[in-house]
């Protein structure tokens, strides 16, 4: 063995020496906190064997397994996630395989976060815009919620990852009754401020008007300067909360009669447009709600809630429309949850 290759071995067994403390620190804290323990090596190993990770991409060099092995998993997961960057900044060549590793460094670390994240973002945002193919596309987006979930299965006792995949459903999928869930489910942990607003956000494009209000009113109680929740509380009773009270009422033509007149001031208020659309579905009125959440989807490529709006009602009036990834994610959610419900019997039906 040449000299220099017996050097790099002396050094990195003392980095592994020094780092031995901290890693026990690390197992010690987790036994402490109840956290899980990572995956063991050999479940792994079978899940390797079973196509769903692969260990024997070029990125796991000797070392990393001899670190792994040796007790010092953060410190192969942490040399594992430099080799993603590396991978993944090649191009499309080697992206499937820093997403390989990426997996990998999850399950050797699962309660670092950033893995989590950035796999998910690749996912859903990145990998997402590289093709135009709709059902693969709504996979994609699946496949970053799925890692978003896993990642919280694992950490659920921090706020982060609550917040990242209810932002993923915020802003990429669009389910905004999912996002407020999740954003309502960080704010049992230690959260920064924004989170309180984002779950107003969620009920306002819903939309949920007395929903969003309350969660701005919320915030405004730990917060009474906070000038974002102050100007949405406003703006709702300014202009949203009324055409609410009619439509509650039964009184559809005045709800959307008060809308429309906001529509004259504002004509692309995606707001708006997301309420009287909403109005329209009460009032039993398909074609103008179809109008209606088309014109929104229109008008913004973003919109993506509108669009699958437009696509479903598009679908129930007949009228020939292209489904998009969110309306296929969604549909894909409602069949799974309908298998769910099914498999589970009525109490009727229960042997005694």
């Amino acid at each position: 063995m040449k000299q220099y290759q017996i050097v790099s071995w002396v050094i990195i067994i003392g980095l592994m020496l020094l780092l031995q403390p901290l890693d026990r620190a690390v197992e010690y804290d987790r036994l402490v906190l109840g956290l899980q323990q990572p995956t063991p090596w050999f479940q792994i190993a079978a899940r390797g064997a079973a196509g769903e990770t692969e260990l024997a991409v070029t990125g796991v060099t000797g070392v990393i397994v001899g670190a792994a092995l040796g007790g010092f998993r953060e410190v192969a997961a942490t040399m594992l996630w430099m080799k993603t960057h590396e991978y993944w900044e090649s191009g499309q060549a080697l992206q499937v395989k820093a997403l390989w590793l990426m997996r990998l460094v999850t399950l050797l670390d699962p309660h670092w976060l950033e893995p989590w994240r950035i796999t998910a973002w690749h996912l859903a945002y990145n990998l997402y815009v590289e093709t135009d193919d709709p059902a693969l596309q709504s996979k994609y987006l699946q496949m970053g919620v799925d890692c978003l979930k896993e990642g919280v299965s694992w950490n659920p006792d921090r706020y982060d990852l609550y917040v990242e995949l209810g932002w993923t459903y915020f802003d990429k999928v669009e389910d905004f009754e999912e996002a407020a869930k999740w954003f309502e489910a960080s704010k049992f942990y230690p959260h920064p401020e924004y989170v309180d607003r984002l779950v107003g956000h969620a009920y306002e494009r819903m939309p949920d008007i007395p929903r969003a209000l309350d969660a701005y009113d919320y915030r405004l109680k730990r917060d009474p300067t906070d000038g974002t929740a102050k100007g949405a509380t406003i703006t709702i009773r300014e202009r949203y909360l009324h055409p609410w009270y009619f439509m509650e009422e039964g009184r559809h033509d005045k709800a959307l009669e008060l809308i429309d007149t906001h529509l004259l001031a504002k004509p692309d208020s995606t707001l708006a447009l997301h309420v009287k659309g909403y109005l329209a579905e009460q009032a039993g009125d398909t074609r103008l709600a179809y109008e209606t959440w088309k014109r929104a989807g229109d008008g913004s490529a973003l919109d993506f809630h509108a669009q699958r709006r437009a696509v479903e009602l598009a679908h129930e009036l007949g009228i020939p429309t292209q489904d998009t990834p969110q309306y296929i994610y969604m549909q894909r959610q409602a069949r799974t949850q309908k298998r769910m419900d099914g498999s589970v019997p009525g109490r009727d039906n229960l042997k005694r």
